[in-house]
């Protein structure tokens, strides 16, 4: 995140950061339910105000979720963030708010928390997220007890699991196991391609180590991205999630659901280890509803294998993914997490040895018997490539589409790598 150097800005003084009624009101009505709109931006006093118009271009670009700079320090407050989170809620764009803590500056986390609560206590109960920027320097990257008493203080407050962000560097940097033990989501930042120019779209997964945290709950992958409406060199984001994955983050309301048939009667609101009947809450994946993997995973909890095999085999066709004795590797997933108490047979099984790596579409033998060939299937609005970069292959590797032609592919269909 680009943060405006002291020596470039002066102070704005401090203010509260208010939205008006009417905008909250605009914000309710204009939430986009698109299950598969996740690019996102964030912004700061660099971009100036993002106001309605500039957001609305953004929006028919693919912008879905803006992250603003609220605050840094205990005396900074961004003097665009007001007219920004305005012009997004117009605009219908899911909404964060950011804090870019200095603990170098020798400031307590209460006291920095209590800042950005501060600041932005207009904003709790709207749907927007909280996050804290983790960036200190003075070799405090790796104060994890600084930035979990930060968390714990205003998710307190908000009433809301903030995410943190951080470098995928900055992850080595400490042991972070607390604050992903306590559920505070990872946004990850990392830029594969450098600095050159990029734009909106599905990156994939992370290509970095993101242990103790099991996934990423976003990946900011370039900032040097150009969005309309907004500029050049901005700072793009994929959210592994939809707007209900994101009001379940937010915990807040989720989206109404699209107006249906009365035949098809729409299910009851889902929750996290959801209660009722399998076949409905698969048909709610099918939907969007539970975001991507891995964080269906986290959503489904207990009940993810018995949910998904009916995904599964309603996209395939009528036959299961993964069939007698084999599993079908989801991204997430390792070894141990899928079988916590054999998972040293089902690697002998498979031919697998440390460091034990395994591939979403693989098929893995739970028996001895089944083949361990990689195999994913096709979801709605997948291309060769859009599949390839997130299996982190090439597309030339994938092949079996039943057409015969690589441009012409078909939901539910299982293709070979």
């Amino acid at each position: 995140m680009r943060i405006a150097s002291h020596a470039k800005h002066k102070h704005t003084p401090r203010r509260t950061i208010r939205p008006a009624a009417a905008i909250v009101a605009v914000l309710a009505l204009a939430l986009p339910v698109d299950a598969m709109a996740d690019s996102g931006v964030d912004v700061s006093n660099w971009q100036g105000c993002v106001n309605a118009p500039r957001a609305q271009s953004a929006k028919s670009a693919g912008t879905s979720f803006g992250i603003v700079k609220a605050t840094e320090g205990t005396g900074f407050t961004d003097n665009t963030a007001d007219c920004t989170m305005t012009g997004l809620a117009q605009a219908g764009i899911r909404r964060a708010v950011y804090h870019f803590a200095r603990p170098e500056y020798g400031n307590s986390p209460e006291v920095e928390a209590d800042y950005f609560i501060s600041q932005t206590r207009g904003y709790v109960g709207q749907g927007v997220l909280p996050i804290l920027d983790w960036e200190p320097g003075g070799g405090q990257k790796g104060n994890v007890a600084w930035a979990k008493r930060w968390l714990d203080r205003v998710s307190a407050a908000w009433g809301v699991k903030p995410l943190i962000y951080m470098s995928a560097s900055t992850i080595s940097m400490g042991d972070w196991t607390p604050v992903a033990n306590a559920d505070y989501g990872l946004w990850v930042a990392g830029y594969p391609n450098g600095y050159a120019g990029d734009r909106l779209r599905n990156p994939g997964q992370p290509p970095y180590s993101l242990g103790p945290w099991p996934f990423a709950a976003a990946w900011q992958y370039s900032s040097s991205g150009s969005v309309p409406g907004i500029g050049d060199r901005i700072d793009v984001d994929w959210f592994y999630g939809d707007a209900v994955t994101w009001a379940k983050y937010a915990n807040a309301p989720l989206p109404a659901a699209p107006a249906v048939t009365p035949s098809r009667p729409v299910p009851a609101p889902v929750q996290s280890t959801p209660k009722g009947d399998a076949g409905t809450i698969a048909s709610a994946v099918i939907r969007g509803e539970y975001g991507n993997d891995p964080q269906r995973h986290a959503l489904l909890g207990s009940r993810y294998d018995e949910v998904m095999a009916i995904v599964n085999q309603r996209l395939a066709g009528g036959t299961t993914a993964s069939g007698p004795g084999a599993y079908i590797v989801q991204p997430g997933d390792y070894l141990s997490r899928i079988w916590p108490s054999s998972w040293r047979e089902i690697a002998a099984f498979n031919g697998l040895s440390s460091p034990y790596v395994i591939y979403p579409g693989q098929r893995l033998s739970t028996n001895g018997t089944a083949s361990s060939g990689r195999s994913v299937v096709v979801r709605s609005g997948d291309t060769l490539s859009s599949i390839a970069a997130r299996l982190g292959i090439s597309a030339s590797s994938l092949h079996g589409y039943r057409s015969g032609n690589p441009n012409l592919i078909y939901p539910g269909e299982s293709l070979a790598y």
